[in-house]
């Protein structure tokens, strides 16, 4: 089965054609298989006039960047393998083999994509991800099946499903905590390859700031008020934290299913 590639994106029409659709190609997807949704139709020219000479196709999405991936992920028929990616990704780092440091992935994103599609469907996984921290002291070099965060900058998922992809909670922030609970709570599991890592800016301008600066809301007040609406939905399975940074963050319930070794060779350089 193909996969398909979605960028849901909002005022970044350069940063998403020179940083993820430049990304994507350069790594081995197809153009043909990577759609741009729009959270605002009325930003089409700019977004096409960035990427008419890619291959890659403009669509219209929805308001709002967490309406806009629900959006995505109902816009193909259940089953497709599909890939989302933040607008402003310009890389997967990997763990290095002695463990110290962050190294760019040293095979095609499309090999990445298909291995993690055919692990997460043999642990029962309906989505799988990576890690979310740029700290490779943090990561190690497993997968894990259980119940952990799939960050919403670089995810696939294979079944389009109403339990988690539904209108019940739709703020931007937070959006992806709340997926990650809703596929474990669907699926039993999420998949998680802790070896790798998006390499991006978080909290950058344009995307979710701009969404909300627009609406008068700060990014700030929006996620930590995001994050603790999810800790009342669910206190049994998570928690929120305060950062050394002051940012909240949420803490998931350790369940782990089972644990993979990263896989072969292929995926380490000589």
């Amino acid at each position: 089965m193909t996969i398909q590639w979605a960028i849901p994106s909002y005022r970044r029409p350069k940063i998403c054609a020179e940083a993820t659709v430049s990304t994507l190609i350069s790594s081995g997807v197809n153009p043909e298989n990577i759609t741009v949704y729009l959270s605002d139709p009325e930003e089409t020219d700019e977004y096409q006039k960035e990427l008419h000479n890619t291959g890659v196709s403009v669509h219209e999405g929805k308001a709002g960047v967490a309406h806009n991936r629900k959006h995505i992920q109902h816009s193909y028929p259940v089953g497709t393998q599909l890939v989302c990616c933040d607008d402003d990704l310009t890389g997967i780092l990997t763990k290095s083999n002695d463990g110290k440091k962050l190294e760019p992935l040293h095979f095609k994103l499309t090999d990445l994509a298909e291995g993690a599609f055919q692990r997460a469907k043999e642990a029962g996984a309906g989505m799988w991800g990576i890690y979310a921290a740029q700290n490779a002291m943090f990561m190690s070099h497993t997968e894990t099946a259980g119940l952990r965060y799939i960050i919403a900058s670089f995810f696939g998922t294979t079944t389009v499903d109403q339990d988690v992809a539904r209108d019940e909670f739709l703020e931007s922030s937070g959006e992806d905590f709340m997926t990650s609970i809703l596929s474990f709570l669907r699926y039993g599991c999420t998949y998680r390859l802790d070896w790798a890592t998006v390499k991006t800016k978080y909290f950058a301008e344009g995307g979710i700031d701009s969404e909300l600066t627009e609406r008068g809301i700060k990014r700030q007040d929006d996620h930590t008020q995001a994050l603790r609406r999810i800790e009342q939905m669910y206190p049994d399975l998570a928690k929120t934290y305060t950062k050394a940074n002051g940012v909240t963050n949420i803490r998931f319930k350790k369940f782990t299913g089972f644990k993979n070794p990263r896989p072969d060779n292929t995926y380490l350089p000589e």
